[in-house]
C-alpha cells in the first residue's frame, strides 16, 4: 500500500464499524429469532386459514388451486415419485420429458421433495413450503438488518414488515417466489463488497481456512437454487457494490470479490441447468417451449406508480378502488400488479431518492444509506418500463423477461432505508433512544401491517376448496374402477406447459388427473414441441372414431373429459361416444364439469421402454414435428401431394408447404430417413425445376457420393442408379443449380427461393 492510499484506507475503516457476519447475529439474537419466526408462521396460517383455526395450520387443502398453482402441483408430484424431468405417469405413454423447461430451482424442489416425505402429500409439502417461506423471510431479513447496525426492535418490526409485504400472498400462484429469503442475503454479500478494504482483516480460522471458503461456496450454490431471477438480481447488486468499492477505495479488491462471488453464482445456476443443457444437445432444440421476445422485458417490468400505490383490495375501500382504476386505464397491466412495497415501503423509497439528490448536492450521507440508496436506484432502473432490463433483454438474453419480480429485492432495500433513517434521526433527536424505539417500533408495526394485508378470510378459499374435493373424489372414483397402471386419455388436447385457456378450461387444469392419482397414466402432460405432444395434437384433430381406433390399440383404459374445454359443453362429444361404445358416462363429477368412460376390448399393450416411432408403430398412426405421418415403406416411397409425411423419415427441412401437384423446394431440401439407407437402390423422382432452373444441373447427396440430375419445366421421371460403396448414411441433400424467388423474377410478390419441385420420391430395390 502506498502512503498516500494509507491515510484514506484508515478512514474508512475508522468512520466503518467491522460487519458483523450473520452467523453471529443469528448466535446473539436467536432468542428474537426464533420468536419471530414461529410469530410469522401463525400470523401466516391466520391469514391463510382464518381466525381462530389458523392457529393451527390446516394443510388438508391447497392454499392455490388455480392458475400456475396446479402447475406447481403438477411439479411437487413430479418431484414426490422420483424427480422432475421425466415421469411415466403424465404424457403417457410417450412421458414428461420436462428438461426444455429449464430454471435454477433444486432448492425449492429439495424442499418440497423433504416436506412430501415427512406428510407423505404433494399438496400438503406445497401448502408447508409456503406456511415456511415466512419464517424463512423473516430469518434473513432480521439477520441482515441487524448487520446494518438497526436496533433489535427496528429490525424485529422491520423484518415481520419485509416479511409480510404484498408481495408474498399475491404470489402464491408463483410458488417458488414466495422463497424470496435470499434478497436480504444478496444484500449482505453486496454490502460486504462495498465494504471491501486491501487491508481489511479477515476473521479466518487459523485451522483449516479452505473448510470456511468451502462452505462459503457452497452456501453461494445453495442460494442460486432458489430461481435465476433472484440470482440475477443478487448479481446485478454485487456487481453494483463491486463498482462502488472501486470507486470509493480506487484499489480492486471490492471488484474482484464481486467478480469471484458473481462466478460462483453464475457457476451455481449453470449446475441447475445442466440437465437441460444436456438433453437439449442430445434431442435437439424445442423451438416451441420457453421462448421469450425481448419485448415482454417492456409487458413485464413495473412502473414507480406500481410501487407506490396501495393493494388493488386495500382495506380502506377509497385507496383500493384509486389503485384498481389505474389498472383499469393504464397499459402494460400483469403481474406487475403485486410491485406495491406498501406505506412503510414507500417511505423508504422517498428517502433513498432523497438521499441520492442530497448526495448530488454534496451533503455527507451515512455510508449505508449511500450503498441503499445506490442499490435501490440501480434495481429500479433494471425493473422499470423501459429501463435497464430491456436493455439486457435486447442485448443479452430475452430470457429473463418478469423484470417486475426485483419488486422484492427494492422493498427490502426500502424497508431498510426506512427503518435505518427512523434509527438515526430517534438518535439525533433524544438520548432515549431504546423508550422511543419502542413506540415508533409499534405505530410503524400497526400502520404497516394494517396497510400491507387484508383481513383473514376463511371463506375466501371455499371456492378452490370445493373444485379440489371435485376433482379429487372424481379421479379418486376414477382409479378405483381400474386395474392399477391402467391409462386415460384426456380430452380436450391441450400442450403443456403456458398455454392459453381453452374456452373456460385453463391451460393447467388438465393436470388434476395426475395429481389426484396414484398409479393411473394420463395422456396429457407431454412437454409442448416434442414427439408426443405432436402426436396427440394430430390425434385430437382426427374425428372421434379414428381416436378410439387409435387409443384402443395403446391399451388405453379410458376416457376423461373436461367439458371446459369445449364451446358446447362437450355436449355433442359425450351425445358420439355414447352411441360409439353403446353406453353413456360411467362417471360424473359431482359440479358437471368432469365426465369419464370406460373402455373395453382395448389391446393388452406394454409400451414401457418403447421410442416414439415404436409407439407409434404400434398404435398404427404416426404424428411427430412434421405432422401426421402415413404408413409407407421405402418401395411406397413420398408422395409429395399427401399432407404429412411418411413413417420412414425422420426429419426434413428445405421444404415448402403442401400444393396439390406437391411441394417446392426452399434452397436446398433435405430428407433424413430414420434407418440407413440400402447399399444399392434406384432412386426414381418426378419433379419439376422452377423458372432458370430448368435444364440447369442439380445435384444429389447421398452421404458423400454425389449424383447429377436435370429436370424440365414439366413433372418428369428421372431414376438413379446409386451404390453407396459401403457407406453407412440416412441423409439426402439435394443442390439446386440456383434457388430464386418468384418476386426476384417479378412474378408476383413471393419470396421464397424455389428450385425443385417434388411430386413424388421412392427407392427402388
Amino acid at each position: 500500500m502506498t502512503s498516500n492510499s494509507a491515510p484514506l484506507e484508515k478512514a474508512i475503516l475508522n468512520a466503518e464499524p467491522p460487519l458483523k457476519s450473520l452467523q453471529a447475529v443469528l448466535v446473539e439474537n436467536w432468542k428474537l429469532v426464533l420468536s419471530g419466526a414461529v410469530i410469522s408462521f401463525i400470523l401466516a396460517s391466520i391469514w391463510l386459514s382464518g381466525w381462530p383455526g389458523g392457529l393451527w395450520p390446516d394443510v388438508s387443502y391447497p392454499y392455490s388451486y388455480q392458475g400456475d398453482s396446479l402447475f406447481h402441483a403438477w411439479m411437487a408430484k413430479s418431484v414426490s415419485e422420483g424427480w422432475l424431468f421425466n415421469n411415466p405417469r403424465t404424457g403417457y405413454p410417450f412421458g414428461s420429458n420436462f428438461i426444455d423447461f429449464p430454471g435454477s430451482d433444486f432448492g425449492s424442489h429439495l424442499i418440497i421433495k423433504a416436506f412430501f416425505l415427512l406428510s407423505g402429500s404433494s399438496f400438503t409439502a406445497t401448502n408447508l413450503f409456503f406456511l415456511f417461506s415466512f419464517p424463512t423471510a423473516f430469518i434473513s431479513s432480521f439477520c441482515v438488518i441487524r448487520t446494518f447496525g438497526v436496533s433489535r426492535v427496528l429490525s424485529f418490526v422491520g423484518a415481520l414488515l419485509f416479511t409480510f409485504m404484498p408481495f408474498h400472498f399475491q404470489r402464491i400462484s408463483h410458488l417458488f417466489y414466495t422463497w424470496y429469503f435470499v434478497a436480504p442475503i444478496f444484500f449482505y454479500l453486496a454490502f460486504s463488497v462495498f465494504r471491501t478494504s486491501s487491508n481489511q482483516t479477515l476473521n479466518t480460522p487459523k485451522r483449516k481456512p479452505w473448510v470456511k471458503y468451502t462452505l462459503f461456496t457452497l452456501a453461494l450454490l445453495a442460494i442460486s437454487s432458489f430461481g435465476v431471477y433472484y440470482t440475477l438480481f443478487g448479481v446485478i447488486l454485487i456487481s453494483l457494490a463491486g463498482a462502488l468499492n472501486l470507486i470509493k477505495t480506487r484499489k480492486p479488491f471490492g471488484l474482484k470479490r464481486a467478480l469471484l462471488i458473481t462466478a460462483i453464482l453464475c457457476g451455481g445456476v449453470l449446475l441447475n441447468i445442466t440437465p437441460n443443457l444436456i438433453g437439449k444437445h442430445e434431442q435437439g432444440k424445442n423451438s416451441e417451449v420457453a421462448i421469450r421476445s425481448p419485448v415482454e422485458s417492456e409487458i413485464y417490468a413495473l412502473k414507480l406508480m406500481q410501487l407506490i400505490l396501495p393493494r388493488a383490495d386495500h382495506r380502506v375501500s377509497y385507496l383500493g378502488q384509486f389503485t384498481q382504476s389505474y389498472n383499469a386505464a393504464s397499459p402494460l397491466i400483469n403481474e406487475n400488479t403485486t410491485s406495491t412495497l406498501g406505506i412503510i415501503g414507500s417511505f423508504g423509497l422517498l428517502a433513498c431518492f432523497l438521499y441520492v439528490m442530497a448526495s448530488l448536492s454534496g451533503a455527507r450521507i451515512d455510508y449505508r444509506l449511500t450503498f441503499l440508496a445506490a442499490s435501490t436506484l440501480v434495481l429500479f432502473l433494471f425493473a422499470t418500463t423501459g429501463g435497464l432490463g430491456a436493455l439486457f433483454s435486447y442485448a443479452i438474453s430475452p430470457s429473463i423477461r418478469g423484470w417486475n419480480r426485483a419488486s422484492i429485492f427494492i422493498a427490502f432495500g426500502c424497508v431498510l432505508a426506512f427503518f435505518l433513517s427512523l434509527q438515526l434521526f430517534l438518535e439525533r433527536c433524544s438520548s432515549k433512544v431504546h423508550s422511543y424505539s419502542l413506540l415508533a417500533a409499534a405505530i410503524v408495526f400497526a400502520v404497516g401491517m394494517y396497510d400491507q394485508t387484508v383481513p383473514p378470510c376463511k371463506e375466501c378459499r371455499t371456492p378452490q376448496k370445493l373444485e379440489y374435493e371435485n376433482d379429487k373424489n372424481f379421479v379418486k372414483d376414477i382409479e378405483r374402477s381400474l386395474p392399477k397402471g391402467a391409462a386415460i386419455y384426456q380430452l380436450p388436447y391441450i400442450a403443456f406447459p403456458e398455454t392459453p385457456p381453452i374456452n373456460r378450461l385453463a391451460g393447467y387444469q388438465l393436470a388434476a388427473g395426475f395429481v389426484h392419482s396414484k398409479n393411473l397414466h394420463w395422456s396429457f402432460g407431454g412437454m409442448k414441441g416434442r414427439d408426443g405432444d405432436m402426436y396427440y395434437r394430430s390425434l385430437a384433430n382426427e374425428p372421434i372414431e379414428k381416436q378410439l381406433e387409435v387409443i384402443k390399440r395403446m391399451g388405453f383404459n379410458g376416457i376423461y373429459i373436461d367439458r371446459r374445454g369445449y364451446a358446447d359443453n362437450a355436449n355433442a362429444l359425450i351425445t358420439n361416444l355414447t352411441k360409439l361404445l353403446g353406453s353413456p358416462p360411467l362417471l360424473n363429477s359431482s359440479n358437471g364439469e368432469l365426465a369419464f368412460f370406460r373402455l373395453t376390448s382395448t389391446e393388452s399393450t406394454n409400451l414401457a421402454g418403447l421410442s416414439p416411432n415404436q409407439i407409434m408403430e404400434k398404435s398404427g398412426y404416426y404424428a411427430d414435428q412434421l405432422g401426421p405421418r402415413y404408413s409407407a415403406n421405402l418401395q411406397d416411397g413420398i408422395a409429395f401431394t399427401r399432407p404429412g409425411w411418411p413413417a420412414f423419415i425422420q426429419t426434413v427441412s428445405g421444404f415448402s408447404a403442401l400444393e396439390p401437384w406437391g411441394r417446392w423446394s426452399e434452397g436446398n431440401p433435405r430428407l433424413v430417413f430414420t434407418s440407413p439407407l440400402p447399399q444399392t437402390f434406384t432412386l426414381i423422382i418426378t419433379a419439376q425445376a422452377f423458372g432458370p432452373n430448368v435444364d440447369k444441373p442439380v445435384k444429389i447427396l447421398i452421404g458423400t457420393r454425389e449424383y447429377e440430375i436435370k429436370l424440365e419445366g414439366a413433372a418428369s421421371e428421372v431414376r438413379i442408379q446409386v451404390d453407396l460403396m459401403g457407406q453407412t448414411t440416412d441423409t439426402m441433400l439435394f443442390l439446386p443449380s440456383k434457388p430464386i424467388s418468384p418476386r426476384a423474377l417479378g412474378i408476383n410478390s413471393d419470396k421464397r427461393k424455389l428450385g425443385i419441385g417434388f411430386v413424388s420420391l421412392r427407392l427402388e430395390l
